[in-house]
């Protein structure tokens, strides 16, 4: 009854390590994973943050007020204004927000468009 049966399989030598390695691998592509989704979640987080900033210098526009005022003040203090267009008769603002960069990418400039009635 004592037979090779009850003992666990022996493990080659050649097994030994080969779950550090699979984890020094799969760390560096968890960690772009991360970079690239923190980047999508700052982008899209710049992208509600110009459009309220394009809503507030629209009004203000149509206020006759400063619109770069107004889109300077509706930012967070964390996001940079590139610039603020008014153009047309129906009070319209153009901004453009640069969005925080984790990874290199091209272009991290946000648009959006408003036209106050």
């Amino acid at each position: 009854m004592g037979g090779s049966a009850d003992r666990p399989p022996r493990r080659c030598r050649r097994d030994r390590g080969s779950a550090t390695l699979e984890i020094v691998a799969l760390v560096p592509m968890v960690m772009v994973v991360l970079l690239l989704g923190m980047q999508l979640l700052a982008v899209v987080y710049t992208a509600n943050a110009a459009s309220q900033a394009a809503r507030d210098a629209a009004r203000a526009y149509s206020l006759g007020q400063s619109p770069v005022s107004a889109a300077e003040a509706s930012l967070p203090g964390s996001l940079s204004l590139v610039s603020v267009d008014a153009f047309g008769p129906d009070h319209g603002v153009r901004v453009v927000v640069e969005a925080p960069s984790f990874v290199v990418i091209a272009d991290r400039d946000v648009t959006r468009e408003v036209v106050m009635p």
